[in-house]
């Protein structure tokens, strides 16, 4: 685990930036709630339990206040790209510029590694209008949509793979 002081955020007062390799069980049962906020309206119900098990092979970055995860990306390396699979902010600290700042962190250490692009998949807003948000975000903050899926996940749905590169 690799911690970052909050001097480093100044604008996040508090928050510290952690990046953790071999993601903590304390670390995948947040997240795992985190996700479960979200089951009801955005994620399928079998996500929490998916990602609780797919978390134990990737690495995460963390926005922690003290001992509380306020937003993560866990991720994983494919094909020389970072690969996003699941970004998320706790729905009380949500709108408050904690997904942003995260994502900017995230950058500088995928750039860090040697790398110089992220990818995510993602619903289309057609498919599942609860992702218009999400998409939102992920343009605001440099991605692009680079092609459409399908039937990927869902029958009857639209997947977006998204790519920044710099």
């Amino acid at each position: 685990m690799e911690r970052r002081g909050a001097g480093e955020l100044p604008e996040a007062g508090s928050l510290e930036y952690i990046i953790e390799k071999d993601i903590s069980p304390d670390t995948i049962d947040q997240v795992y709630a985190i996700a479960g906020d979200y089951t009801r309206d955005v994620f399928s119900e079998n996500f929490p339990d998916d990602m609780r098990i797919d978390m134990r092979f990737q690495r995460a970055v963390l926005l922690k206040d003290g001992p509380e995860v306020i937003s993560c990306i866990i991720f994983t390396c494919l094909d020389g790209s970072a690969h996003i699979t699941l970004m998320a902010t706790r729905r009380d600290c949500a709108g408050k510029g904690y997904g942003k700042l995260l994502m900017r962190r995230f950058e500088e250490h995928i750039t860090d590694l040697g790398l110089n692009s992220i990818e995510l998949f993602t619903y289309s807003p057609q498919s599942k209008p609860a992702y218009t948000a999400t998409v939102g975000f992920y343009e605001s903050v440099g991605f692009k949509i680079v092609k459409e899926c399908k039937d990927l996940w869902e029958q009857g749905t639209t997947t977006l793979k998204m790519r920044k590169s710099w």
